[in-house]
C-alpha cells in the first residue's frame, strides 16, 4: 500500500494525473513523446564486431540520426529497446540465441512503432518470406552497400515520421474531444444543479451522448468541496491546476463505488454527483457510512499529495434529477455560512444542523460610510474604514462567503458611485481591477477581497486627486470631521465658524459651492443615517439615541425619523431585528 491507503497502481496513476494537465504548456513539457522528436534513433544488431563498428561509425554522421546504439545479440538488443526509445532496428537475420526474425517479431508485438530492416547473406526465398510475415520495413542482402543502406534507412525514417505525425494529430484530436466532452458534461450538471428541467427523452439523449452513467429515476448523492488555505492566494491558473488535481484524486477515491460526475459552480465550489455502482452496499445506512469514509479519505489524500486542505459536504442519495437542485441549494446555503477561517470541515447534510442566523456587519454601514468619506475627499479615513471592515470580518469569524459577497457588492456600488459622480469611467480608473468586479474568485478569501478593495480605492483616490487637483485638508473634510465629533453638541454654523475662524455665512456659501448641497441638509441626513445605524446595532433606548445625535426632545426626533424613513424608530428597530 502507498500513503493513505491508495494501492501502488492507483498511486502511480494519480502521480501521472498530478503531473499532466491537458492543455497546460508547463505540464506538456514533461511529455517526451516520439512524435515531438525530429531525429531518429537507430539500433544496429550484428554478431560481427568489425561490421558493427564500421556501420555504426558511418551511420552516426547521417543526416536526421540522433543516436546509434549497437548490440552483438538479440537478447542484448532487447535490453536496449526496453531502456531507450528506438525508431529503427537494423539487424542481421542469422544470430545465435535469438534470430533477427525473432527480434523483429518481438518488436512488432511490444513496440509497434519500431521499424525493422533485415540483413542477410543468404539470398533465399524462405528468409524473404519470413521477413514479409514479420512485417519488416526492408530486406537487404549482405554484403550491403553503405549508400544502399543509408537510402533504405532514409525511406524508413520518412515512414516512421509520417506515422508519428498521424498519431500526434490523433492524440491532439482525442485530447480536444475529451476536453470538450468534459466541458459539456460540467455544463449539463451545472444546469441540473440550478434547476433546469429537461424532457425525459431529451435528458436521456444528453446523458447517452456525453457518456454519463446516470439515468432519470436513479439515485444520486451530492458531494461539495471548498478549496482552502494557501492555494486561495495563488493566481487563477495555479488554482485551476490544484482544482484539476483535486478532481482527479476525488475520481480515484470515489470511483470504486460510484460513477462520478463533476463540475465547478458559479461560487467556486467543486460539486460532484455520485451514482452508486452495482454491487456496492445499497442500504441508506451503508451508503451514508461509505460516503463519510470516502469523504474523509479524500481530505487525507489532498493533504498528503497536494499539501492542501478542503472542506467536504456530503448528502444522502436522492432521486435524480428531481431532488438534485434541492440538495445543491441546501449544500450551498451551509457552505456560504461557513467562515473561511474554519477549515477542513466535514458536513453531513443528513444531520439536523442548528439554524444559525446571519450576523450583521457593523463597520460597513457605520456613518460616515466609505462612500461618504470618499465624497468628502477624506481618503486616509476611507482607507482606515476599509481596515476596520476587514478586521471585523477576520476577527469575529464573519469571513463567510455570504459576508464577503455583502462587502464586495457594497464597496463595488460605492466605487461606481464616486467614479461616476466625478464624471469618470470605471474601466479607465480601475484598469485591470475593473474586470475583477465580475469575477467571483474575489469571494474566495478575505485576503483577496481586501487586496482588491484597497488597490481599487487607491486608484480612485489617485484619479480624483489628479482630475480635481485636490490638496490634502480640504474645507469640506474639516466641516465633516467637526460634525462627526460634535454631533451630540452644537453643530450650528455659529459653532463651526468659531471653530474654523470663519464667518458662518462664508462657511454656508463655500460648502454649497463645493458639494452642491446645503450644510443643513447634510447634517440632517447624517443624523438620520447615524440614528438608523444605532437602532440596528445597539441596545440604547430611543431617547438615548436621540441625545447621541443631537436631539434632546425625543418626540421631535421620532417625528423627523418617521418623515425620513416612513416608520417610527421603534418600528424600524423591530423590523431590523426580524430581518
Amino acid at each position: 500500500m502507498s500513503i493513505s491507503g491508495l494501492s501502488m497502481a492507483s498511486a502511480r496513476r494519480l502521480d501521472s494525473t498530478l503531473r499532466m494537465h491537458p492543455g497546460c504548456p508547463a505540464c506538456a513539457s514533461h511529455y517526451i513523446g516520439m512524435e515531438n522528436r525530429h531525429m531518429t534513433r537507430l539500433l544496429l544488431v550484428d554478431d560481427e564486431p568489425v561490421i558493427l563498428e564500421d556501420l555504426a561509425s558511418f551511420l552516426e554522421h547521417m543526416a536526421g540520426v540522433e543516436k546509434v546504439y549497437t548490440a552483438a545479440s538479440g537478447p542484448e538488443a532487447v535490453e536496449l529497446i526496453e531502456q531507450f526509445p528506438i525508431d529503427i532496428i537494423v539487424t542481421d537475420i542469422r544470430m545465435p540465441g535469438m534470430s533477427g526474425l525473432e527480434l523483429c517479431e518481438y518488436a512488432k508485438v511490444n513496440w509497434t512503432m519500431t521499424q525493422c530492416i533485415l540483413l542477410s547473406g543468404y539470398a533465399e526465398f524462405e528468409y524473404a518470406q519470413q521477413a514479409l510475415k514479420s512485417q519488416a520495413a526492408a530486406y537487404l542482402l549482405k554484403p550491403v552497400k553503405k549508400d544502399e543502406l543509408s537510402e533504405t534507412i532514409r525511406l524508413v525514417m520518412g515512414k516512421v515520421r509520417e506515422k508519428w505525425e498521424e498519431i500526434g494529430s490523433n492524440r491532439k484530436a482525442r485530447q480536444t474531444l475529451r476536453s470538450h466532452l468534459s466541458v459539456l458534461k460540467a455544463k449539463l450538471l451545472l444546469d441540473l444543479l440550478k434547476g433546469k428541467r429537461f424532457p425525459p427523452q431529451r435528458l436521456a439523449e444528453e446523458l447517452d451522448k456525453l457518456e454519463i452513467a446516470f439515468s432519470e429515476g436513479g439515485r444520486a448523492a451530492l458531494l461539495m468541496l471548498r478549496v482552502e488555505n494557501r492555494f486561495l492566494d495563488y493566481d487563477e491558473h495555479s488554482i485551476s491546476l490544484f482544482e484539476f488535481a483535486v478532481v482527479n484524486i476525488a475520481e480515484e477515491v470515489l470511483g470504486e463505488h460510484f460513477d462520478v460526475w463533476a463540475c465547478k459552480d458559479d461560487y467556486q465550489y467543486i460539486v460532484f454527483l455520485l451514482s452508486l455502482k452495482a454491487g456496492s452496499p445499497a442500504s441508506p445506512t451503508s451508503v451514508r457510512k461509505l460516503l463519510e469514509r470516502l469523504a474523509c479519505q479524500l481530505q487525507i489524500h489532498v493533504s498528503a499529495y497536494l499539501d492542501g486542505s478542503i472542506s467536504v459536504l456530503v448528502s444522502d442519495d436522492e432521486p435524480f434529477p428531481a431532488h438534485t437542485p434541492e440538495l445543491y441549494q441546501k449544500a450551498l446555503q451551509l457552505f456560504r455560512q461557513l467562515p473561511g477561517s474554519e477549515q477542513e470541515h466535514m458536513i453531513r447534510l443528513w444531520d439536523q444542523l442548528p439554524y444559525t442566523p446571519m450576523r450583521s456587519l457593523q463597520r460597513l454601514y457605520e456613518p460616515p460610510t466609505v462612500l461618504q468619506l470618499m465624497e468628502a475627499r477624506r481618503w486616509p479615513d476611507a482607507h482606515r474604514r476599509l481596515d476596520d471592515i476587514f478586521a471585523e470580518l477576520s476577527g469575529e469569524g464573519l469571513d463567510t462567503s455570504e459576508h464577503l459577497a455583502e462587502v464586495f457588492f457594497a464597496l463595488s456600488n460605492a466605487y461606481s458611485c464616486i467614479v461616476h459622480v466625478n464624471g469618470l469611467q470605471l474601466a479607465n480608473v480601475l484598469g485591470d481591477h475593473f474586470a475583477m468586479m465580475t469575477n467571483t474568485s474575489l469571494l474566495r478569501s478575505t485576503k483577496q477581497l481586501r487586496s482588491w478593495s484597497a488597490d481599487a480605492l487607491q486608484r480612485i483616490e489617485h484619479c480624483i486627486r489628479r482630475e480635481t487637483r485636490e490638496t490634502p485638508g480640504t474645507f469640506v473634510q474639516q466641516v465633516h470631521q467637526y460634525i462627526e465629533r460634535h454631533l451630540a453638541e452644537d453643530v450650528s454654523l455659529q459653532a463651526l465658524g468659531s471653530h474654523m475662524h470663519l464667518h458662518p455665512a462664508y462657511i454656508s456659501a463655500m460648502y454649497k459651492q463645493e458639494t452642491g448641497e446645503n450644510l443643513s441638509d447634510y447634517i440632517y441626513r447624517y443624523r438620520m443615517d447615524k440614528a438608523r445605524y444605532l437602532l440596528r446595532t445597539s441596545k440604547s433606548k430611543i431617547y438615548e439615541i436621540a441625545a447621541q445625535i443631537g436631539y434632546q426632545y425625543t418626540p421631535y426626533f421620532t417625528k423627523l425619523f418617521k418623515n425620513h424613513f416612513g416608520m417610527t424608530p421603534q418600528e424600524y428597530r423591530e423590523s431590523a431585528n426580524r430581518a
